[in-house]
C-alpha cells in the first residue's frame, strides 16, 4: 500500500509539473512586448551608431507597437540587420521573460582615414578590416594622404576574398590587411588588386602608432610622397619625419625616440625641418 501511495504521489507531482510548464509556456507565448533596452560598446565621443539609430530601426521594422506580442518580433533578423552595419563589429539581441528586447552592439574602432589618389576615402579599423565613412559622425584619427595607389575597389575584393578562393586556408574573421598575405600564397592576379601590399604596410605603421600612447598623441599624419616613402607629420615640432617602408618599424621609432630626448632636448623643437629615419643606425637631420 505504501509503495502504491508513493508511485502515486510522484504522478501527482508529474502532472502538477507538466501543467505548470504548460501554463508558464501558455503565458509565455502571450507576452506582450513590454520595452526596447540597448547597450553600446563604444570608444568615448563616438556617435557612429546611436541609440537613436538602433530605435528608428526597430519602429520601421514595425517592431514595439502596443499589445504586440513578443514573439512576434524577429530577434534573428534584427541581429542580422545590426551585424550587417559597417560600423558595429557585433550584436547580441534577445527576449526576457518579462518582455523586453534587450539589444547589446559592439562598435567597430578606426584607427586611421585613407584618402587615396582616385579622390576616395575610408577607414581602415583596429583589426584591419575596411569601414566605409559615415555621414553623421568623422573620427578624429591618424590621417593618410598623398600617393596612396589603394582603390576602394581593392580593400573591398579583400574583404570579400573568402569567397573568391572558397574560404581555403582562411581564417575565420580575418580582414582585408590579413588577406593580401593570401595574394602571394594562392597567386590571386595582383593586377586585380593594385595597393594591396600599400595597404599592408600602412596599417602596420598606422597600428604601431595607435599602440603607443606618445606616438599616437604625437603622429597626426601620414603622407605618401612621390618616391613611396612614408612621411610623418608631428603635432608637436616644425619638423617633418622621412620615415621611409614600413619595415623596421621599432627600429625606427626607438631612434626618433632617443632623438627627440638627447637631440631636440638640446637644440630645441624647431631647430630641423626634416628628421629622416631610413638609414640604418643613424638619424640624419636637414637644419633650417
Amino acid at each position: 500500500m505504501a509503495k502504491i501511495l508513493n508511485i502515486l504521489s510522484w504522478v501527482v507531482l508529474l502532472l502538477g509539473m507538466a501543467l505548470l510548464m504548460g501554463f508558464s509556456s501558455e503565458k509565455k507565448g502571450q507576452q506582450s512586448y513590454s520595452d526596447l533596452q540597448i547597450s553600446i560598446d563604444q570608444p568615448v565621443q563616438s556617435r557612429f551608431v546611436t541609440k537613436e539609430n538602433i530605435r528608428t530601426m526597430f519602429s520601421n521594422l514595425g517592431y514595439g507597437v502596443e499589445n504586440q506580442n513578443i514573439n512576434d518580433i524577429d530577434i534573428r533578423q534584427l541581429e542580422v540587420l545590426l551585424s550587417n552595419k559597417p560600423s558595429i563589429s557585433k550584436a547580441n539581441v534577445y527576449r526576457t521573460i518579462s518582455g523586453n528586447v534587450m539589444i547589446q552592439v559592439k562598435e567597430r574602432e578606426p584607427i586611421i582615414r585613407i584618402y587615396n589618389r582616385f579622390g576616395e576615402s575610408f577607414y581602415l579599423d583596429r583589426k584591419g578590416s575596411l569601414m566605409p565613412l559615415s555621414n553623421q559622425y568623422s573620427a578624429r584619427v591618424l590621417v593618410a594622404n598623398g600617393e596612396i595607389n589603394i582603390p576602394y575597389s581593392t580593400v573591398y575584393v579583400l574583404e570579400d576574398l573568402e569567397e573568391r578562393i572558397n574560404r581555403i586556408f582562411r581564417k575565420s574573421n580575418t580582414s582585408a590587411v590579413q588577406n593580401t598575405g593570401l595574394i602571394q600564397q594562392l597567386k590571386v592576379d595582383q593586377e586585380e588588386l593594385p595597393g594591396a601590399n600599400q595597404l599592408k604596410e600602412l596599417f602596420q605603421l598606422a597600428s604601431f602608432i595607435d599602440e603607443n600612447p606618445f606616438w599616437r598623441a604625437q603622429i597626426s599624419q601620414i603622407y605618401v610622397n612621390a618616391n613611396g616613402d612614408f612621411e610623418l607629420t608631428p603635432r608637436v615640432g616644425g619638423h617633418s619625419i622621412l620615415f621611409g617602408s614600413s619595415a623596421e618599424l621599432e627600429e625606427k621609432f626607438e631612434k626618433l625616440m632617443t632623438f627627440y630626448k638627447k637631440g631636440l632636448s638640446r637644440t630645441g623643437w624647431n631647430e630641423y625641418s626634416v628628421i629622416n629615419l631610413k638609414y640604418k643606425n643613424q638619424v640624419v637631420c636637414t637644419k633650417r
